[in-house]
Order: structure tokens, then sequence, then C-alpha cells
């Protein structure tokens, strides 16, 4: 496989594990956690979890 092959593998299978992890994210944070906790379970600094929520919640709005 050449090298632009497989790079483009392995940004479809990052972007599809981000994405997978952002709806974690939101699911948890929907249930009730707080944004130290995500950030405990998801091993992802708070501010970035916060972050993700107010990015969720903007394209909601």
């Amino acid at each position: 496989m050449c090298n632009l092959s497989q790079k483009i593998k392995e940004t479809g299978i990052e972007t599809g594990i981000e994405m997978g992890k952002r709806e974690m994210i939101m699911k948890m944070y929907n249930k009730g956690y707080t944004a130290a906790q995500i950030a405990d379970v998801a091993g992802v600094d708070e501010k970035q979890i916060q972050d993700i929520i107010k990015n969720a919640e903007s394209l909601s709005a």
C-alpha cells in the first residue's frame, strides 16, 4: 500500500474514533455527568470536554 493510501486509511479510522468519543462525551453530559467526571473517564483534558459540549450545544441551537 502506498503512503497516501495508508494515511487516508489511518485518518478515516481516527476520525471515526474521534466521532465516537464525542458521542460518548455528549451522552455522558446529557445523563448529568460533570465535565470533570467525563474528562476522567474519557482520558481527555477537562477544557477539551467543555469545548466539545459548547460546540455541540451551539450546533443544536
